[in-house]
Protein backbone atom coordinates (compact mmCIF):
# COMPACT_ATOMS: atom_id res chain seq x y z
CA UNK A 1 0.00 0.00 0.00
CA UNK A 2 1.36 3.65 -1.14
CA UNK A 3 2.42 5.80 1.70
CA UNK A 4 0.04 8.75 2.04
CA UNK A 5 1.13 12.79 1.97
CA UNK A 6 -1.80 14.88 2.74
CA UNK A 7 -0.92 18.74 0.84
CA UNK A 8 -2.28 21.53 2.73
CA UNK A 9 -1.52 24.85 0.06
CA UNK A 10 -3.66 27.48 -1.28
CA UNK A 11 -1.87 28.22 -4.30
CA UNK A 12 -3.54 26.23 -7.07
CA UNK A 13 0.11 25.68 -8.69
CA UNK A 14 1.57 24.83 -5.64
CA UNK A 15 -0.35 21.81 -5.30
CA UNK A 16 -0.04 20.47 -8.59
CA UNK A 17 3.49 20.46 -8.38
CA UNK A 18 3.46 18.90 -4.95
CA UNK A 19 1.07 16.08 -6.09
CA UNK A 20 2.30 15.16 -9.59
CA UNK A 21 6.02 14.82 -8.09
CA UNK A 22 4.78 12.79 -5.36
CA UNK A 23 2.28 10.70 -7.32
CA UNK A 24 5.20 10.10 -9.80
CA UNK A 25 7.31 8.40 -7.10
CA UNK A 26 4.42 6.47 -6.39
CA UNK A 27 2.61 8.01 -2.97
CA UNK A 28 -0.94 8.41 -2.65
CA UNK A 29 -1.69 12.34 -2.01
CA UNK A 30 -4.93 14.00 -0.66
CA UNK A 31 -4.99 18.01 -0.58
CA UNK A 32 -6.94 20.83 0.64
CA UNK A 33 -6.70 24.92 1.11
CA UNK A 34 -8.48 25.18 3.96
CA UNK A 35 -7.01 24.44 7.72
CA UNK A 36 -10.01 23.59 9.10
CA UNK A 37 -10.31 20.72 6.81
CA UNK A 38 -6.93 19.80 6.80
CA UNK A 39 -7.04 18.70 10.49
CA UNK A 40 -10.07 16.98 10.09
CA UNK A 41 -8.23 15.27 7.12
CA UNK A 42 -5.21 14.21 9.40
CA UNK A 43 -7.76 12.85 11.77
CA UNK A 44 -9.74 10.61 8.86
CA UNK A 45 -6.46 9.50 7.21
CA UNK A 46 -3.85 9.34 9.58
CA UNK A 47 -1.09 10.31 6.86
CA UNK A 48 2.21 9.20 6.67
CA UNK A 49 2.92 13.35 6.32
CA UNK A 50 1.48 16.17 6.39
CA UNK A 51 2.89 19.78 3.88
CA UNK A 52 1.73 22.12 5.38
CA UNK A 53 1.77 25.68 3.72
CA UNK A 54 2.57 28.64 6.65
CA UNK A 55 -0.36 31.16 5.00
CA UNK A 56 -3.56 30.13 4.67
CA UNK A 57 -6.53 31.97 4.13
CA UNK A 58 -8.59 30.72 7.13
CA UNK A 59 -6.18 30.03 9.76
CA UNK A 60 -2.47 29.68 10.15
CA UNK A 61 -0.85 26.58 8.95
CA UNK A 62 1.47 27.06 11.83
CA UNK A 63 -1.63 27.23 13.99
CA UNK A 64 -2.87 23.92 12.34
CA UNK A 65 0.07 22.34 12.92
CA UNK A 66 -0.28 22.97 16.78
CA UNK A 67 -3.21 21.47 16.65
CA UNK A 68 -1.92 18.36 15.11
CA UNK A 69 1.15 18.54 17.58
CA UNK A 70 -1.69 18.53 20.57
CA UNK A 71 -3.31 15.85 19.62
CA UNK A 72 -1.86 12.62 21.41
CA UNK A 73 -3.44 10.42 18.68
CA UNK A 74 -1.89 12.65 15.87
CA UNK A 75 1.11 14.04 17.29
CA UNK A 76 3.45 11.47 15.97
CA UNK A 77 2.36 12.08 12.13
CA UNK A 78 5.33 14.53 10.34
CA UNK A 79 4.46 17.60 9.43
CA UNK A 80 7.18 19.71 6.94
CA UNK A 81 6.28 23.43 7.04
CA UNK A 82 6.03 24.81 3.22
CA UNK A 83 5.66 28.67 2.17
CA UNK A 84 6.55 30.15 -1.27
CA UNK A 85 6.93 33.98 0.69
CA UNK A 86 10.22 35.42 0.39
CA UNK A 87 10.90 38.33 1.82
CA UNK A 88 13.65 40.56 -0.02
CA UNK A 89 14.59 42.38 3.16
CA UNK A 90 15.50 39.04 4.64
CA UNK A 91 17.64 37.97 1.70
CA UNK A 92 20.92 36.79 2.63
CA UNK A 93 20.72 36.64 6.89
CA UNK A 94 20.92 33.20 6.79
CA UNK A 95 23.56 32.32 9.78
CA UNK A 96 25.11 29.71 7.29
CA UNK A 97 25.41 32.20 4.21
CA UNK A 98 23.28 33.66 1.41
CA UNK A 99 19.64 32.06 1.01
Amino acid sequence: MAKTVLIVEDNELNMKLFRDLLEAHGYATSGTSNGFEALDLVRKLRPDLVLMDIQLPQVSGLEVTRWIKDDPELRAIPVVAVTGVCHEGRRGTHPRGRL
